[in-house]
């Protein structure tokens, strides 16, 4: 707004000066082209060209010098204005230094985050830990496998019924998947940290034009932050639902083998009384 309202009156005073500078060039011509008797040609004409440029000089000063000095005045003004207000030279520093500590703060919480505690004390459950806190997604091939070392595989037709295997299964899977993506998170999170780096550096030596663009590209990792969040929470959410329904399976199981012991019951009881 202040640039526009700049713009409009330096146009106006331009075009003010113009017009008095045309203006006094054809005053000049005109009395330069006046006629002259030939008997005066080198002297009266000569006198007469000298007042004209004495005029031109006395027009460029009176009706030029004037208005481009107002122009200059008002063009300090805005610099100055820019440099207190706008932009000042004081505040981009401080706000820079403050830059510089916040990211030394987050460097300190990086290091926490980072650091992990191992619990487990058995061979094929360190191994198992190890890897779901390694933050490396080309360990993610090796959950099935670990995983069948701790908990055990999948019983077989003959040593478990069919929904138990079903509900055994089903529960292994959202294990494995909720430990998978949990190392891809934490990888995303790493690169998450190294982005924030990368930023701070830029806003530290970035300029008030570049310092929107900056804002642009944090506000984008910002979205794209939340989405992995959602996408942690949907993971979240699939584990308590596949717990509900192993709650469910096991209900329902109970419920028929109480049928079925309740049925052996009542038949041996009416054998018995016949």
């Amino acid at each position: 707004m202040i640039r526009g309202i700049w713009t409009h009156l330096q146009e106006k005073i331009t075009m003010s000066t113009r017009q008095r500078v045309v203006a006094a060039c054809v005053t000049a011509l005109l009395l330069v082209s006046l006629p002259r008797s030939a008997q005066a040609q080198f002297g009266i004409d000569l006198a007469v060209i000298i007042a004209g440029l004495k005029q031109i000089n006395s027009l460029l000063t009176s009706q030029v010098a004037s208005p481009l000095q107002q122009i200059q005045k008002i063009e300090n003004d805005y610099t100055q204005f820019q440099r207190d207000v706008i932009y000042p030279v004081g505040a981009i520093n401080q706000l820079k230094n403050a830059v510089l500590n916040f990211r030394n703060e987050m460097r300190a919480m990086d290091g926490l985050m980072g650091t992990h505690y191992y619990s487990a004390q058995l061979p094929a459950t360190k191994q198992l830990e190890q890897l779901l806190l390694s933050g490396d997604p080309n360990g993610v091939q090796q959950v099935g496998m670990t995983y069948q070392q701790v908990y055990g595989a999948l019983p077989s037709d003959t040593q478990a019924p069919q929904f138990i295997r079903y509900s055994i299964d089903i529960s292994d899977a959202q294990a494995q998947d909720a430990m998978k993506r949990a190392i891809e998170l934490d990888a995303l999170a790493q690169r998450e940290m190294e982005v924030s780096e990368q930023l701070q550096d830029q806003i530290r030596t970035a300029t008030p034009g570049t310092a929107p663009m900056v804002e642009a590209v944090a506000a984008a990792w910002v979205v794209r932050a939340n989405a992995y969040s959602q996408s942690a929470m949907a993971q979240l959410m699939r584990i308590r639902s596949s717990a509900v329904a192993n709650q469910s399976a096991i209900s329902k199981w109970a419920t028929a083998n109480t049928n079925d012991l309740t049925n052996a019951i009542r038949k041996i009881a009416t054998t018995g009384n016949q």
